[in-house]
């Protein structure tokens, strides 16, 4: 991953992590907004229906003050209060009761517009409700003051007043819906922005990084210049062999390769030349060993092999036909050929074996033993004490 990649996708995850986050507040505050949309719509409405049973309650009182009953005229006066107070709550607005003015063309055409408006009519119901209230019982005038009053109750102060309780009704459900919109909105945006995130940001990302940990593990686990497992993974992957071979109890061999004369090499054709004879020989085992062998380079020039269900004869065979494969390759190098040998020990897991290092002596001891013998051939053992040679080749 480059610097400008990598600067790239950070801040795009911060530019997608800050969406998110503002998507939230977003729909958040919205839900707040619905909330408040929803208790402020519920005082008006609820506020605007109880004026149409105040506007039908004074009417009543009125006729009952005139009828002569005493109580009903602190009853009048005190519902005339009410009737005009919420009147004026409604006309301006009220936070404390979660109350908005009167905002919207409609309503404001109900209450202000036309021949006669809706607030005309309250204040002129209401002056003459206090007018019937300041009449005394007896007063000869009361019942032509009562007329006016039953008549404005009935039309049109009631359709009018219906008419606002249905539209402070369509305004609410109207707005909620706008709200209940731009909140879908906003969820969608988050989706959407997760959904850009999984694709853009966090699958490359998990890809840069899966890649990462196989060069990783590649770097960890195999030689920088064969491409052969290293020391340790050798190691590691034998002894896993080991155990599969003692609980199937199946025979498992092990080589030891060495390239002869590899110093002369170096001394002649430098160590370009040397580091390109030990690429042929990985490569060359690459093709002729199993998919399930285990090789790697153990180090300097030194090579070891797994035969997992492989016994001593047919690991010495492998060796043979390793020995003179190699012998065969032709390596070119700054423009000159090199020619090389290996020498080869062969040695067998005892049965039940649980450590690498006694069957890796054996194989050594009969590496040594067939470099001593004049290089070029394989020698395989029995025992430590008993390396024997399978063949002997004159080094060219």
């Amino acid at each position: 991953m480059g610097a400008f990649s990598t600067r790239s996708l950070t801040i795009a995850y911060v530019f997608a992590l800050a969406l998110v986050a503002l998507m939230s507040l977003v729909s958040h505050l919205t839900l707040r907004q619905v909330l408040e949309q929803h208790e402020g719509a519920a005082s008006v409405v609820n506020i605007s229906g109880r004026q149409r049973m105040l506007s039908q309650r004074i009417a009543s009182l009125s006729a009952q003050w005139a009828m002569g009953d005493a109580d009903a005229r602190r009853d009048l006066g005190e519902t005339i209060d009410r009737f005009s107070a919420a009147h004026a709550r409604l006309m301006t607005g009220d936070e404390t009761l979660g109350l908005p003015e009167p905002s919207t063309p409609e309503l404001k055409a109900l209450y202000f517009g036309g021949a006669d408006p809706l607030n005309e009519q309250v204040k002129s119901y209401i002056a003459k409700a206090r007018a019937v209230r300041d009449m005394a019982s007896d007063d000869p005038h009361i019942h032509a003051a009562l007329a006016p009053l039953f008549a404005a109750a009935r039309e049109p102060l009631l359709s009018g007043l219906d008419r606002v309780v249905s539209e402070h009704e369509r305004t609410s459900r109207s707005r909620l819906k706008m709200l209940q919109w731009l909140q879908n909105a906003s969820l969608v945006v988050v989706l959407l922005t997760l959904l850009a995130e999984a694709v853009g940001i966090f699958r490359p990302m998990v890809g840069r990084i899966s890649n990462y940990t196989k060069k990783l593990i590649t770097i960890a686990t195999t030689d920088p210049l064969t491409g052969a497992l290293n020391r340790r993974s050798f190691t590691e992957r034998a002894l896993a062999e080991l155990a599969r071979g003692r609980r199937y109890d199946r025979p498992t061999s092990m080589l030891m390769i060495d390239a002869d004369r590899f110093k002369s090499v170096n001394d002649t054709y430098g160590h370009a030349g040397g580091d390109a004879v030990l690429q042929a020989l990985t490569s060359s085992l690459g093709q002729t060993l199993r998919p399930s062998d285990v090789f790697g380079r153990l180090g300097g020039e030194e090579f070891g092999v797994i035969l997992p269900e492989t016994g001593l004869d047919d690991a010495a065979h492998v060796a043979e036909r390793i020995r003179a494969e190699l012998a065969s390759l032709v390596v070119g190098s700054n423009g000159g050929s090199i020619r090389f040998t290996v020498s080869i020990g062969v040695s067998q897991f005892e049965l039940g074996a649980t450590e690498l290092k006694p069957t890796l002596d054996r194989a050594d001891a009969a590496l040594y033993q067939a470099k001593a013998q004049g290089r070029d051939c394989v020698v395989r053992s029995l025992a430590p004490e008993v390396p024997t040679p399978i063949s002997i080749m004159a080094v060219a």
